[in-house]
């Protein structure tokens, strides 16, 4: 295990530790009494869809796994859960990474059970292309997959490397300990341009900090949840987020049901990607502030 950064309350510490490792701890961005209502709504719903079979794994990142249990789309069950992404801490960091018009690509809480699978370390932007001299050839931007990428260590790369593109900031919804699982991450992978080998051993750290903290890495940043050794769930809630040009994860203009829609106010409805980006995402009118939906669009017209 390295050594890595220590959870901060300084927004600029924070900042550093991610030039420097590619990842940063933020230690009480969230109050102990919106923490432990947000535990509640998460854990209810996470029995409740449990009970009903509701599907809960996420094979993309944890297919050998079929413990943990991820709730998906939050938005959808909880008022709640929309303070995480009204946090200004949060949104601070996101904005110091991604620029003012990043958008939320993902919300769900990932809830790592006892004797769960460890999940294999990963970045978070595999889809990009890789950089290639003039006149080389590429992978078609379609076709990259997570199972053909270059693999390499985590040493400083000695050529451009892609910039990120995403970033996560997870936040701690119980503590974080070795014993239940919390996140591991490479420091400094995220200079080195390679995707971790499949199955190869890396020195790591794990993110240890109490609940109402936040993990936040950047896209290109090697990390993922660990073994839980212990006798109660880890409850983190990922809130992923992306360049506005890149297709979101979530799909909430579509997804979200018409009384949360209803609900949102002007900031997250741009968070959530309402709001067209230099015309990408708009409807039937390309100046317009907000897409409309179908049943406001203009239809078929005759004179």
């Amino acid at each position: 295990m390295t050594t890595g950064p220590e959870p901060t309350k300084s927004m600029d510490q924070l900042k550093a530790d991610l030039a420097e490792y590619g990842f940063a701890m933020m230690e009480g961005a969230l109050d102990p009494d919106t923490t432990a209502v947000i535990r509640e709504r998460v854990l209810e719903q996470a029995a409740a869809e449990k009970k009903v079979g509701y599907g809960n794994n996420n094979s993309a990142v944890e297919p050998d796994d079929d413990v943990n249990q991820w709730v998906a789309f939050l938005p959808n069950k909880g008022a709640v859960c929309r303070a995480l992404i009204n946090n200004q801490a949060c949104v601070d960091i996101v904005r110091y990474i991604l620029g003012d018009d990043a958008i939320l690509s993902e919300f769900s809480a990932h809830i790592t059970w006892p004797g769960n699978k460890e999940m294999a370390l990963h970045i978070d932007q595999w889809f990009m292309p890789q950089t290639v001299m003039p006149g080389d050839d590429y992978v078609r931007p379609s076709d990259v997959s997570r199972q053909h990428q270059p693999w390499g260590g985590p040493e400083p790369a000695n050529h451009p490397i892609n910039p990120p593109v995403v970033c996560n900031v997870m936040f701690a919804i119980t503590d974080f300990t070795l014993e239940n699982g919390a996140t591991r991450l490479v420091a400094g992978s995220h200079r080195s341009g390679h995707h971790p080998e499949p199955d190869a051993r890396y020195d790591v750290t794990y993110a240890e900090v109490p609940a109402g903290s936040f993990v936040v890495w950047e896209g290109r940043t090697w990390h993922a949840a660990s073994l839980n050794t212990g006798n109660t769930p880890r409850v983190g809630i990922t809130t992923y987020w992306t360049a506005p040009f890149i297709r979101q994860l979530l799909n909430f203009p579509y997804g979200l049901r018409p009384e949360v829609t209803s609900e949102l106010n002007d900031h997250e409805r741009a968070l959530m990607g309402f709001k067209p980006w230099n015309t990408y995402g708009a409807t039937d009118d390309f100046g317009a502030e907000w897409a409309r939906p179908g049943p406001e669009t203009t239809g078929v017209l005759k004179d």
